[in-house]
């Protein structure tokens, strides 16, 4: 069953790849990232202790490593996106939830950490929702990856899997500040990228016609 209409052809999609080495050409972007994941986890979700200056959120993985896969929306704001950061430094898991993992934390280079995936209320269900889905595997087929990790609400992994995803539980859920959580890794194959796709209907790639990956292995 389709979950969404197809992408016609001339549309735009608007998935930005930003990173150290380019995002110097796109600090607008990043300001209204980091001001949308304020509205998201500080206003929303209480996170006050990441709120900087009351209008933008981060932690301490938002630095040089990080890759942020930022979706524009039609008027020049960010509909949603998230953040990547490399498995083989200190990572959110790692340092803060491995207690989830049963055995040890994946540190590999062709494995990456999925946080703060935020998309605006408006564009939840919405056609960039659908393109950000594609983007974490069309982006870790590029990149030669196998998968990222992740800690999500396990309600969600029916959801996910709805969509086509392949998500393997690292181990139980846990209550964290009165919220169900679980570590998951979502696989990255071929298969996994054209289920999602067929889910949603998207063709054609989700990024510009000249992305600028940045190699993480």
């Amino acid at each position: 069953m389709k979950i969404f209409r197809a992408v016609t052809r001339g549309e735009i999609l608007m998935i930005d790849v930003i990173h150290h080495g380019n995002a110097s050409r796109h600090p607008d972007l990043l300001d209204k990232q980091f001001r949308l994941r304020h509205e998201i986890f500080v206003r929303e979700r209480g996170w006050t202790s990441f709120d900087v200056d009351g209008a933008y959120e981060r932690d301490q993985y938002d630095d040089d490593a990080a890759i942020y896969l930022v979706a524009a929306d039609d008027h020049g704001g960010v509909a949603g996106g998230f953040r990547l950061y490399p498995t083989v430094l200190p990572h959110m898991l790692s340092e803060q939830f491995a207690a989830l993992v049963e055995g040890a934390v994946i540190r590999r280079s062709d494995v990456l950490e999925l946080t703060r995936f935020a998309m605006r209320k408006s564009e939840r269900r919405s056609r960039h929702y659908f393109e950000l889905l594609v983007a974490i595997q069309e982006y870790g087929t590029m990149e030669g990856l196998s998968g990222f990790t992740s800690v999500i609400n396990p309600l969600r992994i029916p959801i996910l899997q709805g969509f086509g995803f392949e998500i393997e539980p690292l181990g139980l859920p846990s209550m964290i500040d009165g919220e169900a959580t679980i570590a998951v890794l979502f696989h990255v194959n071929e298969q996994c990228h054209a289920r999602v796709r067929d889910k949603v209907d998207i063709r054609d790639t989700v990024f510009g016609a000249t992305p600028t990956f940045r190699r993480t292995a």
